[in-house]
């Protein structure tokens, strides 16, 4: 038993009733489904409750009424409310539902030692508020199902890695988009109670769900991203066709900005560039190592770190495409890329007239491995498959657009040169998102051709398993 301190804060003056009650213990978790997503990280807070009275108790068991709404200032290990120093970690919760700037929370807040603030509450009222900001209300069950078992084993999986940084995911799509209660549907909280307790396993282990927007035709191989080696996350092509909002983009940067991301991934200044290099790219077409030539110099790095130190919201996926080639399109229609103009007669691989004769003079350059001319003896249907990934190493347009194509010419058979417009250069490519694991606008396809969420999970994640867990 012990003397806790209430402190009431009404109307601008400072109350203190004393009492005894059991001394309360600070758990480091309230219970093994909670999770901790970090809102901010500032010096000061304006939070707010939709009715009731917001409480908070701090690291020493002092508990404070601290009415409907509050301004919280962090300093040196306190936070302090009109003159009142509480000892961090301080939780803060009420009856209704908590207020953040302009968006409402279930469960508590939290202003950890470091001053972040967390939202701790149920993983499954977390992604009750991951769902709708991910992919919305109005898709497909088994796609808005999908996303629910992608998204609960994601964030049980960090919560496993983080335990230095005091959170187990931020709420922006550097982990997964979380937007609070106020974005919460009858829909999409019908697909989170649907696969309550379901995660998706490799072996006996929670499988790292990595997700994006939109692969473009194929994912990515987890080695050519991030450097790991986990076989269930290699490159799947799309099995469905589809279009999302992102299907093709284009992107001028300049060669200024360019220059500094190289610096800051190398650390090296090559001079002005010149030149730039699709020097590398996967099975998918992906591609996988650039090359930047300038005045003192050259550097070839991993696409996937250029994207991210350039900016990965403009230079969308590095799915890229050559420029001026056949994926510049507005209506395109399948993962390849192509829009189908005149279909050969007898033929069942979905290429036209043009683009068969493009397979054959391709394959009579030795563009194609012994391998991949046999699948595609064997498979006719992965012929558009192939058809795209062999422009992607040569780097040349269909015959219809040869003609009037103002790319650079292609620097050998693997890769091409990115198209240079005085100080800029532009970016052709398809999709979004760093390409590993599922692409959500393919699994929306594949949802709507009648797959169920673990056909899907199977495909983009092969080799995992959906279990139940307690």
């Amino acid at each position: 038993m012990g003397m806790i301190l209430i402190l009431c804060i009404n109307n601008k003056k400072l109350f203190v009733l004393a009492f005894a009650l059991v001394l309360f213990t600070w758990p480091s978790k309230l219970h093994a489904r909670d999770v901790y997503v970090r809102l901010a990280n500032a010096n000061s807070y304006s939070i707010s409750i939709t009715q009731g009275m917001l409480a908070m108790i701090d690291a020493e068991g002092r508990l404070a009424n601290i009415g409907d709404s509050a301004q919280l200032t962090v300093n040196g290990g306190y936070v302090s409310i009109m003159g009142n120093n509480f000892l961090m970690p301080v939780r803060i919760s009420g009856s209704g539902l908590l207020e953040f700037k302009g968006r409402t929370y279930r469960g508590a807040f939290l202003i950890t030692q470091r001053g972040g603030l967390l939202n701790v509450l149920d993983v499954e009222q977390y992604l009750c508020g991951v769902l709708p900001a991910e992919v919305g209300a109005n898709w497909h069950n088994e796609a808005l199902r999908t996303q629910a078992i992608c998204a609960r084993t994601y964030v049980l999986k960090q919560s496993m890695n983080r335990a230095d940084k005091g959170y187990d995911v931020v709420d922006t799509d550097a982990d997964q988009v979380y937007k609070g209660a106020g974005v919460e549907t009858a829909k999409t909280n019908q697909a989170v109670s649907s696969t309550a307790g379901e995660v998706l396993t490799y072996g006996k282990d929670l499988a790292f769900t990595y997700f994006h927007s939109d692969s473009g035709g194929h994912t990515a191989n987890i080695q050519d991203v991030w450097g790991q080696n986990l076989p269930y996350l290699t490159g799947v092509p799309e099995v469905v066709n589809y279009k999302s909002p992102v299907s093709t983009w284009n992107a001028k940067i300049s060669a200024s900005k360019i220059q500094s991301a190289i610096k800051k991934v190398t650390g090296s200044d090559i001079g002005t560039i010149s030149e730039i290099q699709v020097s590398e790219v996967d099975e998918g077409g992906r591609a996988v190592t650039m090359t930047f030539i300038g005045s003192n110099g050259s550097k070839s790095i991993k696409a996937s770190q250029f994207r991210t130190a350039v900016d990965p919201r403009t230079f969308k996926s590095t799915m890229l495409t050559p420029s001026g080639g056949a994926f510049r399109v507005e209506n395109k229609a399948t993962p390849s890329g192509l829009v189908s103009q005149r279909k050969p007669q007898n033929s069942n691989s979905g290429l036209t007239f043009e683009e068969e004769q493009g397979i054959a003079r391709m394959t009579s350059e030795g563009v194609f491995t012994t391998t991949e001319l046999v699948d595609m003896l064997t498979n006719p249907d992965k012929r558009s498959k192939y058809y795209q990934i062999g422009l992607n190493r040569t780097g040349k347009p269909s015959q219809s657009n040869q003609s009037n194509s103002a790319a650079s010419r292609p620097s050998n058979k693997y890769g091409y040169s990115i198209e240079k417009a005085g100080n800029d250069f532009i970016f052709y490519g398809r999709g979004w998102g760093h390409g590993v694991g599922m692409s959500q606008w393919g699994a929306m396809a594949m949802a709507e051709q009648g797959y169920t969420a673990e056909k899907i999970l199977a495909h983009y994640y092969p080799g995992t398993s959906v279990r139940r867990i307690k």
